[in-house]
């Protein structure tokens, strides 16, 4: 089997980078390695959350300048008021009914989703075939994603979950997978994956395994991923705020998904770089001999929301 090069791709973006998605493409092609030998396969992984700025970007310039995200927000439910409130009712017929605030923001991703998806899809499909490699395209927050349609996937359903697609090296589609644990944050207004459906994707030189962010602190992924016979391991997350990284450590949230191997003594011990270097993937790797991973970790600001995080390639 040819070496697979595993790379982070994590340039520092704000939400005015996603105004021109030509320029976009331009500046992150530029950015990419180059690949060592034409006989070697290349995955890139982009962090999570990484389409963020797709959906701001749909406000106009008063979204891309506006001070915070809820402003931001504001303005998309002002561009389209009809079109965000029918979702934002909607939520009641799948029995999703929390705070009107995280309402508002699954029906705004919800509203916005298909405009995004077609961006989204283009560069990343782009940026696959131009770079001859694999790539991991961060995440998306999307109705589900499931295969089917002209395009190779099509969208389904009202539920919005956090998803990462994978883009083969002529820029087609090889899979999607689903967050499934979820923090405080997204569980207000997003659905999780479920594990029973999580899977490896195929790829021409072996499976690789894609946990988005959280996932790849929880055993059972890897025990599934083995199952399945994955060889290499992506994960695209974002730790935010900036200054979490460096800060102590809150433990699994909600604490009652903290697995059994972690002892419970160390929350507020040891930094948040600590906990990601013993229990995420590099600490779970570490029990798994002559499998290779990369961590994308989001670098950068959309608007008032930062975040910071050391990416890392595991060999």
């Amino acid at each position: 089997m040819n070496p697979v090069q595993l790379y982070p791709i994590s340039p520092k973006l704000t939400a005015t980078d996603f105004r021109d998605v030509d320029l976009l493409y331009e500046t992150i092609l530029k950015a990419l390695p180059e690949k060592k030998t034409d006989a070697d396969e290349t995955v890139l992984v982009f962090p999570e959350f990484f389409s963020l700025g797709f959906f701001i970007a749909q406000g106009g310039e008063a979204a891309l300048k506006a001070r915070s995200i809820p402003a931001a927000m504001g303005e998309l439910i002002r561009k389209h008021l009809g079109r965000v409130a029918w979702h934002f009712f909607k939520t009641y017929l799948d029995f999703f009914v929390g705070p009107a605030h995280q309402r508002f923001k699954r029906a705004i991703f919800q509203t916005y989703a298909p405009d995004v998806w077609l961006l989204y899809r283009a560069l990343f499909s782009n940026l696959a075939e131009a770079h001859q490699s694999w790539v991991v395209a961060g995440s998306i927050l999307m109705p589900e994603l499931v295969p089917g349609g002209k395009n190779g996937l099509e969208i389904v359903g009202d539920k919005l979950y956090n998803q990462s697609v994978v883009f083969n090296p002529n820029g087609e589609i090889a899979g999607v997978v689903t967050k499934i644990h979820l923090t405080p944050e997204e569980a207000g207004f997003v659905n999780a994956g479920s594990l029973e459906k999580w899977r490896p994707i195929q790829t021409g030189w072996g499976k690789l395994a894609v946990m988005i962010c959280a996932d790849c602190w929880y055993p059972e992924l890897y025990s599934q991923s083995l199952q399945y016979g994955a060889t290499h391991y992506a994960v695209p997350a974002m730790v935010s705020p900036n200054t979490a990284w460096s800060s102590p450590w809150r433990g699994y949230k909600p604490k009652a998904s903290t697995p059994a191997d972690i002892p419970p003594e160390l929350v507020g011990q040891i930094s948040e770089a600590e906990a990601w270097e013993r229990f995420g993937l590099v600490g779970r790797l570490k029990n798994i001999r002559h499998a290779g991973g990369v961590i994308s970790q989001f670098q950068g600001a959309f608007l008032d929301l930062t975040a910071t995080g050391e990416s890392q390639v595991i060999l």
